[in-house]
C-alpha cells in the first residue's frame, strides 16, 4: 500500500488555478490513500475544500485538522461541520472523530488534531502571539492568564483520545501510525534544522500527547509507533524511543509539496 503524506498545504493561500495544479500532482503519485496531517484552509473554506480535495483524488483520505482551520471559525463548531462532513462522504476519514483504521495486515492508522498546550517551553515570559490567540473564538476572548489553563485543556482532551485509541489498535496491529498536526514533544518540534527554544516551544508542542505516547509505548517494547506530523514548517526526523519514530512535515506557504511517499507491507 502506498500513502501520499502531506501536511500544512494551506490551500487557502493558492488561486483556483494553482490548487488545480497541485491536486492533479498529488492524483498523478497513484497512491492508494492520502495522509493529510491539518492546515488545509481556514474555517470557512476547509469543508468546500475536503470537498473538491475528494472529487480530484477520489480515493481514501486520512486527515487531522490543524490550528489554521479553525480560524476565523470555532474549535467546536469545525471540528462538528467536518465530523458531519466525513459522514456524508466515506472516503473523507477525520481520524479525529474516527476509530482504528486498517491500512495493511498489520499496519492500523489512528490520529487525533492535537493541540500546543503551553506545557514545554517558558509559556509565562513568552513573546510570542500566535493568531490562534486572536482568530479562533474559544481563544480570542481570553487574557494570556486565562488562555493557559485552556489551551492545557485543548491537549488533554487530544491526549485522553490517544489514551484510549492507541492501545485499541496495539492490540490489533504490530504497527501503528499515528497522525497528527502539532508535533507531541520537544524532541520532534523543528524549526529550520534546530529544535525550537523555549520562547516557541508552548505554541508548537502538545506535551499531553507526548507524554502518552511514551507511557503507552513503553508498555509495549514488541509493537511500532510511527507518528506524522507539521504544525513548524520545518523537517526533521527523532526517534525518543526505539520502537517510536516521529516525522515533523516541511512546508511553506502558498507552495504545497508532497512530504513523502510512504510504502506499507
Amino acid at each position: 500500500m502506498r500513502l501520499v503524506w502531506l501536511t500544512d498545504i494551506h490551500l487557502n493561500f493558492l488561486a483556483d488555478d494553482e490548487t488545480a495544479r497541485f491536486l492533479s500532482l498529488v492524483r498523478a503519485r497513484e497512491a492508494d490513500a492520502i495522509l493529510l496531517t491539518g492546515d488545509i484552509g481556514e474555517a470557512h473554506s476547509v469543508v468546500p475544500l475536503l470537498e473538491r480535495l475528494d472529487d480530484v483524488w477520489q480515493r481514501p483520505i486520512y486527515f487531522v485538522l490543524g490550528n489554521h482551520d479553525f480560524y476565523g471559525g470555532s474549535i467546536a463548531g469545525v471540528r462538528a461541520e467536518v465530523t458531519a462532513l466525513s459522514r456524508r462522504h466515506p472516503r473523507l476519514v477525520y481520524l479525529t472523530a474516527s476509530e482504528v483504521v486498517t491500512l495493511t495486515g498489520s499496519v492500523g492508522l489512528i490520529g487525533d488534531d492535537g493541540w500546543a498546550d503551553a506545557r514545554l517551553g517558558n509559556y509565562v515570559q513568552s513573546y510570542v502571539m500566535m493568531n490562534d490567540y486572536r482568530l479562533i473564538a474559544e481563544l480570542a476572548p481570553l487574557t494570556k492568564e486565562f488562555r493557559w489553563p485552556k489551551l492545557k485543556e485543548l491537549g488533554d482532551l487530544s491526549a485522553k483520545h490517544i489514551r484510549r485509541i492507541l492501545p485499541a489498535a496495539l492490540t490489533r496491529f504490530p504497527e501503528v501510525i499515528l497522525a497528527t498536526h502539532v508535533p507531541p514533544m520537544r524532541e520532534a518540534c523543528w524549526h529550520e534544522g534546530q529544535l525550537s527554544n523555549d520562547e516557541w516551544l508552548p505554541h508548537f508542542t502538545c506535551k499531553a500527547m507526548g507524554d502518552a505516547i511514551l507511557e503507552i509505548m513503553r508498555a509495549t517494547p514488541q509493537r511500532k509507533l510511527t507518528v506524522y506530523c507539521g504544525h513548524t514548517h520545518s523537517a526533521g526526523i527523532c526517534q525518543p524511543l526505539s520502537n517510536v519514530t516521529i516525522h515533523t512535515g516541511s512546508a511553506k506557504y502558498g507552495e504545497p509539496a508532497v512530504q513523502q511517499i510512504i510504502e506499507l507491507k
